[in-house]
């Protein structure tokens, strides 16, 4: 009895299916997708394909390639036919799309909730024009399949680019307050550089004039042009400086309030701190005047 066993064994063995171990591929496409078969849209933005593969004759893939020449909208519908003497309930013939930069952006296999339909429809938006790939594949090692691949395009305008202008823009900060009228004394010249002496020319050239030192007058006015609340009283920025005959150590008499020395001066303005609030300091109207000590 132990032998007959043994015999029934290996004829089941000798006459079942053969199941195939490799790939499904043939050795010379070990990289099919380099080779894609291009998807020509008509006039009505359509494409089909159709074929068939076949996993034990290492036929197991095909790969399509679709250009897009603007944004729009691809939808694919794969329309699949397994043989009816080998369909099992694992059987399912996968679907892959890749974006211009080979990146997978919509998957069908088993994994995904249409694995075992006959008929998958994906629909693609937003798209950006160029090159898109199509994988199909089988993923049993008995199975095979006839199909029928469609393809629509509809182009659409390309999407606004979003901002939340002008939410990131800062503020611009506070500028510093501008005379009406003109605070230059009259004196004042402004600094002229000395020609350069003609080529060939054997003298000495003429030396720079310096220009004579702007003598601060006896009293001079100046207008207020910025105040800052600081600790102890105010500051307040006075519209002279040194090129306008202002410098540090002068006082400066406010009507109403008194005199205070003025300092950090600069080219065109010298500071003081006053002890007065910015409300008393309105009563001066601005306007404050200097002096030597």
């Amino acid at each position: 009895m132990r032998w007959i066993v043994s015999l029934s064994i290996v004829l089941m063995a000798c006459g079942g299916p053969q199941i195939p171990t490799h790939n499904g591929y043939k050795p010379k496409e070990a990289k099919p997708w380099k080779k894609p078969k291009p998807l020509k849209f008509d006039d009505k933005k359509e494409a089909k394909a159709d074929g068939d593969v076949s996993y034990p004759d290492m036929r197991r893939a095909r790969w399509y390639q679709v250009d897009l020449p603007a944004n729009g909208q691809l939808v694919l519908m794969l329309e699949i036919t397994p043989p009816g003497d080998a369909i099992n309930d694992d059987f399912d013939l996968g679907m892959e799309v890749f974006d211009p930069s080979f990146r997978v952006i919509s998957k069908s296999d088993l994994e995904d909730e249409d694995a075992h339909e006959q008929t998958k429809k994906k629909t693609l938006v937003d798209l950006a024009p160029g090159k898109y790939l199509i994988h199909l594949y089988l993923q049993g090692r008995m199975d095979n399949a006839d199909f029928v691949l469609h393809a629509t395009f509809k182009p659409t305008a390309a999407a606004e680019a979003k901002t939340n202008f002008p939410a990131e823009v800062l503020f611009v900060p506070a500028l510093p307050i501008v005379p009406i009228q003109d605070d230059t004394p009259r004196n004042y010249h402004p600094v002229v550089a000395a020609k350069p002496a003609p080529k060939g020319h054997k003298g000495t050239p003429a030396p720079t004039p310096t220009p004579p030192p702007v003598a601060p007058a006896a009293t001079v006015s100046a207008r207020i042009i910025n105040v800052q609340v600081v600790a102890g009283g105010t500051v307040i920025t006075v519209g002279r400086g040194k090129d306008t005959g202002a410098n540090d150590g002068m006082l400066a008499k406010i009507n109403g309030i008194g005199e205070v020395a003025i300092g950090n001066c600069n080219a065109r303005t010298c500071t003081a701190t006053v002890k007065a609030t910015p409300d008393q300091l309105k009563s001066a109207n601005g306007v404050v005047t200097l002096r030597s000590p």
